[in-house]
């Protein structure tokens, strides 16, 4: 499929052999051939901007709508899911596709192939597709991304999307995101204020909380965090680390922190759950607030500190409060401006308060 290093092949020939490599890593065989692939691509800016032009028109592509037989537009969740050997024939498929498209999106992709002097230009001229993603107070949504990727956002959260030939680009400005990455060949990079997280095909959350403190989850593959850091004479540092499978690490304006396990085990958070272990009642009122349009309190300080484990929905704030105070022995007090739990009702009653059990 490749030619010899020496040989550098024509503009048609590296056109077909990144058509056909971009197939590859969409399809079935992409974990067998990666290091082929890199291999590849690691030969030159001629043969990774190749590449890039033929992600180009697949993301074009990606914008179309697919007709049915009666005409109307059929999603790919629609469809049966193929077989693997459906899945080689369609990577194929989706080959010749790309090459096709990419001569019929005119000269763009058909001059000759530049010079490195040349892809240099092309490269600092690319003009990225901005988007922006976003969720209000007690919404959890989930946002399909042009190259395959699905970013989710958890409670009023808000993501800068910028996806461009070369580089997959997002910024997570507030509240917490879920990302399933897509195998591609551009690097897919979330900034964040301190620092940026950069994977390929892999799945990770990143919160960034009112204070400005980053967590960052990895639930599958691997990810580099890269934390950059002032020291005492004001130049910028950075540190780089590696992620493994259920670790988290935190940073913001104390030193970076790597734990197995986070206080709260919210992996199940797309679905508006937590799984608690032994959390203290502040930090699950914290989380709980982030979808409550009315906030849930505590009245005394040493309540704050109490532990609960169990798994609770947060998006409804009255039934959590209800099984905050069922489990801990609280009074629930439902005022105009928040529900308050508390030892005990106030005397005399003034408000709607539930006793404790």
């Amino acid at each position: 499929m490749t030619a010899g290093k020496d040989e550098i092949p024509q503009g048609g020939q590296l056109r077909d052999e990144a058509a056909n490599w971009f197939a590859i890593m969409r399809g079935p065989e992409a974990d067998d051939r990666r290091a082929e692939f890199e291999a590849w691509l690691a030969r030159g800016a001629l043969h990774r901007t190749a590449y890039n032009r033929i992600a180009e028109t697949f993301s074009l592509g990606k914008g179309l709508k697919q007709p049915s037989e009666d005409g109307d537009a059929v999603r790919e969740s629609d469809r049966d899911p193929p077989s693997k050997g459906g899945r080689r024939l369609a990577a194929r498929g989706l080959a010749v596709a790309l090459i096709a498209g990419a001569a019929v999106l005119g000269s763009h992709f058909l001059r000759p192939v530049p010079s490195e002097q040349q892809v240099s230009d092309v490269q600092a001229g690319a003009r990225p597709s901005p988007g922006q993603l976003a969720t209000r107070i007690g919404e959890i949504k989930s946002f399909p991304l042009a190259d395959g990727s699905t970013v989710t956002l958890d409670s009023d959260s808000l993501v800068l999307v910028s996806i461009s030939g070369i580089r997959r680009d997002l910024h997570l400005t507030r509240g917490r995101a879920r990302f399933t990455v897509a195998h591609d060949a551009r690097p897919f990079v979330v900034a964040v204020v301190g620092g940026t997280v950069t994977a390929r095909g892999t799945v990770f959350d990143v919160a960034v909380d009112r204070e400005d403190r980053v967590t960052v989850r990895l639930l599958r593959g691997s990810v580099d965090v890269e934390i950059r850091q002032k020291s005492a004479n004001a130049a910028s540092q950075s540190d780089i680390q590696r992620m493994t499978v259920g670790e988290v690490v935190t940073f913001g304006a104390a030193a970076p922190v790597k734990q197995q396990q986070s206080p709260l085990k919210s992996a199940d958070w797309p679905e508006g759950v937590t799984d608690l272990d032994r959390v203290r009642l502040a930090d699950l009122i914290a989380e709980a607030n982030r979808y409550a349009t009315k906030p849930l309190m505590f009245e005394a300080a040493e309540l704050g500190e109490r532990r609960l484990s169990g798994t609770f929905r947060l998006r409804d704030t009255r039934k959590l409060a209800e099984n905050i105070g069922d489990l801990l022995g609280l009074a629930l007090i439902d005022r105009a401006d928040a529900f308050v739990l508390a030892k005990t009702c106030p005397t005399p009653t003034r408000e709607n308060c539930r006793p404790p059990s």
